[in-house]
């Protein structure tokens, strides 16, 4: 198993030994990942430095029983009707990934050590997966080892951190030292806390804490930091940290004066970071989160389990108070909020029903957290456990204060959004901050000090610009749906007449105007999520969330759903053409787009390897069967199913087309098209892609020697891969016609195809079937990128494409044969060219 991995099942059909409803968190980060699958933000990275004598063998089989000793540990997530459950399967198989570096050069150890955690730390989950959660060992020397561990949000809290250590540690020495383990039978499991927390929920004091919640945040303002740059469409997770690690001197005047005001070192620091965001805001009503462990009964302090929940602090600041009278009203607000903490924040945010906003989280911008390392630093036998500080996968908040406190002192981070902040910004703030701590403690009876604002923040007139900025033309919106073939069979008002139908359900309301808006009518998160299982199921669309944010309305939404390129005037022959399905595997923040036509597998790694700036989008039609094609279906009514999924209009752009093979073909015809709407087409490129009718139009004798020239070239290369153990000898075998059949007649199952290979198989059959009526159109740009699957002589012939092309052509070599081409190497050399074209906005 690589590192990128989680834990994988032990057998193909796992037993579900128990289902449950999501808790409140769950739910929450269970929204988050449909609005961005896999997102890293949601990830927990932990990083712990193992010293004396130990075995990567015992670890991994530490870390087995920990996981078999915590149901939540082996749990995954299903949805039925846009509601997602937890189920428990009975095992699920863990391997620890080993990387050894010890005989890397010190002096370059230390940066592989962190680009690796930010690599695991980063990589994304799959929450149909049961396992959400992966650990990998660096062995840095003999005695001293990196373990890197990585969980989802959704299992994983920092509490769990603690709990975690003590168990591997305990159980990793009794192992080593031929004992049993000491550790208590787990009263609960996390499923049992799901259960009491959904019949809180209906409870009377769930009410009552509803109501001081209405009453603390009526009018509150959306908080948050200017940010120096225009705020991305969608929120981005792009992050990073800085730090200032305070002398252990900080810590003790720090704790001795909290001592001395009677109050908790939280409560300390809460009054602090208000003071701070009124300096560098101006704002007189600060609001900021933080997070509580959520585990007030007893028999909750043993689990492994998110039982964190999001509490909203609403600190008045006044710069005239001294901070002592602050600290006061401060600690007031800690202490009505913890005394209300068990309202989860998604159903805060459903019953405050603030105004969503794609590109924003929801009431709170800023967060704050201080603690002592969840991590003890220990001994367990011949080895030593110790805390180390962990990289950021990605942010949630513009920005979070984090305070954490070890026996070598305190260390003073914020985390932020790269997208929106420069360094010298959170360089500021930072320095803020300590000069904040150094006034309280020197001085805790003088005034707070005056309002200090960023220069980047000034207006011309040398005046702070602090008011909302005019959050700027919209950039590109993430979402535009795919139509699904019986959406396309029924008239506009009858999809609008079903669409009102359907909130009209989900939200419980009698009668909608077209001009209602989803959330003023109560709607939420998860509401939202149920209505779009609906509208998936009844209209064959698959709308994103992100699309009901930006259109609120009955009328918006419809109008963005059932987009102006589908329309009743489509012919007949059009509306049998197979229905593409559109897939964002990124959202750029510029105008500039990538469109892959099928293969989405392999395009994935395109898309994190291009500039930030450009959005990356697959289509394809493998789920598409052979009954819902018409036989008489051209290439290019196939081309004008797959525009219609992309949602492009004239005057967009500037984008690019690629498809490998057959699907070269189908780009250059959908470029054609878009070229033909006024769509900014700046390439097309097809890898290994021959004109239609090229080879057939050789004579007899040239077709036999270049395709006995394929069938030579075609066997070294695979030798060449099998002596090289880049391929096993079975795959190497089903590489050719003959053995394949050798194989399949002694063991039919080995070489019986999978379902996504028997897709690609019959869609590709289909296009080329198609491809052999076609007459090619012109277009402008023409980029040809040729493997080694085709001869030297395609570069001469462009591939037959010569009398096509009305503006340039290249061609381009990849290593490797054909789709072997686009791995790691073909990628990183197909962006590279992307980007030239692409990035910058002029070819």
């Amino acid at each position: 198993m690589n590192q990128h991995e989680s834990v994988s099942l032990t057998t193909e059909s796992p037993e579900i030994i128990g289902e449950f409803p999501c808790t409140q968190t769950q739910l929450r980060c269970w929204v988050l990942d449909q609005m961005q699958p896999g997102n890293p933000a949601l990830n927990v990275a932990v990083r712990w430095e193992i010293r004396g004598t130990f075995k990567a063998s015992t670890i991994e089989a530490a870390f087995r029983k920990i996981i078999q000793r915590h149901e939540i540990l082996r749990t995954r997530f299903i949805e039925r009707q846009g509601n997602p459950t937890q189920q428990v399967l009975d095992a699920v198989d863990f391997k620890l990934s080993v990387i050894d570096l010890r005989s890397m050069p010190a002096e370059q150890r230390e940066q592989r050590i962190l680009s690796i955690g930010e690599e695991t730390a980063s990589a994304p989950f799959d929450l149909s997966q049961a396992g959400l959660f992966r650990v990998t060992l660096l062995m840095v020397e003999n005695s001293r080892a990196f373990l890197l561990i990585t969980a989802h949000q959704t299992c994983f809290d920092g509490w769990s951190i603690r709990v975690l250590g003590r168990e591997l540690g305990e159980i990793a020495s009794a192992m080593e030292a031929g004992r049993v383990p000491s550790l208590p039978d787990l009263p609960l499991q996390y499923g049992d806390y799901a259960l009491w927390q959904q019949e809180y929920l209906s409870s009377y004091g769930f009410e009552a804490e509803k109501s001081f919640w209405k009453e603390t945040l009526a009018g509150a303002p959306y908080f948050e930091v200017p940010s120096d740059h225009p705020r991305p469409a969608i929120k981005t997770v792009n992050g990073t940290i800085l730090s200032a690690v305070k002398p252990v001197e900080f810590g003790e005047r720090m704790e001795a004066a909290a001592r001395d005001h009677k109050v908790s070192l939280f409560a300390y620091g809460v009054a602090i970071v208000s003071a701070v965001l009124n300096r560098v805001t101006g704002s007189e009503d600060i609001l900021f989160g933080t997070q509580i462990a959520g585990r007030e009964h007893s028999d909750l302090e043993p689990m492994i389990g998110v039982f964190i929940n999001n509490l909203v602090l609403r600190v008045p600041v006044s710069p005239q108070m001294s901070f002592e009278e602050h600290l006061t009203s401060a600690t007031k607000t800690v202490t009505a909020a913890v005394n209300h903490q068990r309202v989860p924040f998604n159903k805060l945010v459903e019953f405050i029903n603030p105004v969503r906003d794609p590109s924003r989280n929801p009431l709170i911008s800023v967060n704050f957290n201080l603690s002592k390392a969840f991590m003890e630093d220990r001994s367990y036998g011949d080895f030593e456990l110790i805390s180390a500080a962990s990289q950021s996968p990605g942010v949630v908040y513009d920005i979070s204060f984090g305070m954490v406190g070890r026996p070598s002192g305190w260390r003073m981070s914020i985390e932020y959004n790269t997208d929106l902040f420069d360094r010298s910004t959170i360089e500021h703030i930072l320095k803020v901050w300590q000069d904040v701590y150094e006034q309280a403690l020197s001085t805790p009876t003088a005034p707070l000090s005056p309002v200090q604002i960023t220069k980047s923040w000034l207006g011309s007139n040398g005046e702070a610009e602090i008011a909302a900025a005019p959050d700027r033309k919209a950039l590109p919106i993430a979402g535009a749906p795919d139509l699904a073939q019986h959406a396309c069979d029924v008239t506009p008002a009858e999809r609008m007449r079903l669409l009102t139908e359907i909130w009209m359900r989900v939200l419980d309301v009698k009668s909608i105007d077209p001009e209602s808006d989803f959330f003023a009518l109560g709607g939420h998160s998860l509401l939202a999520l149920r209505m779009l299982s609906a509208v998936r199921e009844t209209l064959g669309v698959k709308p994103e969330l992100t699309l009901l944010f930006r259109h609120p309305t009955l009328r918006g939404f419809g109008e963005a759903l059932f987009g102006p390129l589908v329309d009743d005037s489509l012919s007949a022959q059009q509306r049998a053409a197979p229905v593409f399905e559109r897939s964002t595997l990124k959202q750029g923040t510029g105008p500039g787009a990538v469109y892959s036509i099928n293969h989405p597998f392999l395009y994935y790694q395109l898309a994190n390897r291009l500039d930030d700036s450009l959005s990356v989008y697959n289509l394809n039609m493998f789920s598409v069967s052979e009954d819902d094609v018409s036989p008489d279906v051209t290439l290019e009514d196939v081309a004008a199913s797959v525009i219609r999924a992309m949602d492009i209009h004239p005057g967009q752009g500037p984008v690019g087309i690629v498809g490998l093979c057959v699907n070269g073909i189908l780009a250059i015809e959908i470029a054609h098209q878009l070229q033909e709407m006024g769509v900014d087409v700046a390439f097309t490129a097809a890898i290994d892609s021959w004109a239609p009718g090229y080879f057939r139009s050789q004579p007899w004798l040239r077709q036999r020697f270049w395709n006995a020239e394929r069938r030579v070239k075609r066997t070294l290369y695979f030798t060449r891969k099998l002596f090289t153990g880049r391929i096993r000898l079975l795959g190497f075998l089903k590489e050719f016609r003959l053995t394949q059949k050798l194989i399949g007649a002694i063991s039919p199952s080995s070489t019986k195809a999978s379902v996504e290979e028997a897709a690609n198989v019959r869609v590709t059959d289909f296009l080329v079937q198609l491809s052999r009526g076609y007459k090619a159109k012109p277009v402008g740009e023409l980029m040809l990128l040729k493997s080694q699957a085709s001869p030297a002589r395609a570069r001469r012939l462009l591939f037959g494409w010569d009398k096509t092309v009305t503006g340039t052509a290249s061609v381009i070599d990849l290593e490797g044969w054909h789709e072997d081409s686009l791995t790691v190497d073909g990628m990183q050399r197909l962006a590279r060219v992307f980007n030239d074209r692409l990035a910058s906005g002029t070819p």
